[in-house]
């Protein structure tokens, strides 16, 4: 199947949860990052802000906050190759929807230097078993993640879905840049390749 047939597959998938199930999926999912070492070690960690149907990242932002953990949340800047990464303050109401309607923080938020981030809970379409991800095609990760993993080499990213967008494989480019684990509502599964 090509990228283009996969994407809209997953997102249909998703789309098609029932709130409850979506719901009861995405805390489970989210749990595993909770409980999970990266997790517990981090003090700053890149979040994202959930839209059409993706694995909710409420409970991960809330545990963050009770720990103290500083969350950041991107913003897509218009013209810029690579996200930009503000400090967010924890409130929902506060994010402003971008013109993709993504949830975003607002600009006047303080920056954060991509060496500062510890740990990445990455979105995406789907995932397979080596880590690699399938995202919406702007290329916005792809170009954010090698920064982040060039400032913090041990930064762990941590792609965050439901079980059903792991796919067995998918096709891989040169600019794409693997996960180091995938959460979902099975649990942490740490990636293999090679």
């Amino acid at each position: 199947m090509d990228k283009a047939a996969l994407r809209r597959q997953m997102i249909r998938r998703r789309l098609e949860l029932s709130p409850a199930e979506r719901e009861r999926l995405s805390r489970a999912a989210q749990e595993a990052v909770i409980g999970s070492e990266p997790f517990r070690r981090a003090a700053v960690v890149l979040l994202y802000a959930a839209f059409r149907g993706e694995v909710a990242t409420d409970r991960i932002m809330a545990a963050g906050k009770a720990m103290g953990k500083r969350l950041v949340l991107p913003r897509v800047v218009k013209g810029a190759p690579q996200l930009a990464l503000h400090e967010y303050p924890g409130d929902p109401g506060a994010l402003v929807i971008s013109r993709f309607g993504v949830p975003e923080p607002d600009p006047a938020w303080p920056q954060v230097a991509p060496g500062e981030i510890d740990l990445v809970v990455v979105p995406g379409v789907a995932f397979d078993s080596a880590g690699w991800r399938l995202g919406y095609g702007a290329g916005y990760y792809d170009r954010t993640l090698p920064t982040i993993r060039q400032a913090n080499p041990q930064a762990v990213l941590v792609g965050l879905a439901y079980g059903f967008q792991v796919v067995p494989a998918l096709p891989v480019d040169p600019h794409d840049v693997p996960m180091d684990a995938l959460a979902t509502e099975a649990g942490l599964i740490w990636c293999k390749r090679g």
